[in-house]
């Protein structure tokens, strides 16, 4: 792969797989590592003629990730994200661009990992059910589950902390 079509790719993908990267680890600074270590994967292993090259980045991402959380228990220790959103300027915040939108966003990364996972692939990087279903290794009912309890869990949160809103 050639820098220009890398940088195709990065303008393309980034903000989805940094937010993405963002609800795997819970930290701005270990995301962004993350993130350009996908890209730098991507310019060693990828050709023009890798199908599903978005998923192909995703799932690349998350395998990073779970090699340093073996590596480093301490990995996704470090939860800063609240002041992350409040004090930095993030990618997020071009996404996420309201307060109503920020506190729902915290409450998505208060989620277990796998419904995390789930709601940041649908919402936020706009991916289909039975594009999650693929690039996790569920069935596509079983992605829709997931999703569904998901929901359920955030509207949960979402209640109790409703005081916030």
């Amino acid at each position: 792969m050639n820098n220009k079509q890398l940088e195709k790719l990065f303008i393309k993908y980034h903000r989805e797989l940094y937010i993405y990267a963002l609800s795997l680890c819970r930290d701005h600074h270990k995301a962004q590592d993350l993130v350009s270590d996908t890209f730098f994967k991507a310019l060693l292993s990828l050709d023009k003629n890798t199908p599903y090259i978005k998923y192909w980045l995703f799932k690349v991402c998350k395998n990073l990730f779970l090699d340093r959380v073996r590596k480093d228990k301490n990995y996704t220790a470090v939860d800063n994200l609240e002041n992350i959103l409040v004090t930095e300027k993030t990618p997020v915040d071009s996404i996420v661009d309201n307060e109503n939108k920020k506190i729902i966003y915290q409450q998505i990364m208060k989620l277990n990992h796998s419904y995390r996972e789930v709601i940041v692939l649908y919402y936020y990087c706009d991916f289909t059910l039975k594009e999650i279903a693929k690039a996790s290794g569920l069935t596509e009912g079983a992605a829709k589950v997931m999703l569904y309890r998901a929901r359920k869990n955030l509207k949960k949160l979402l209640e109790v902390n409703k005081g916030e809103l």
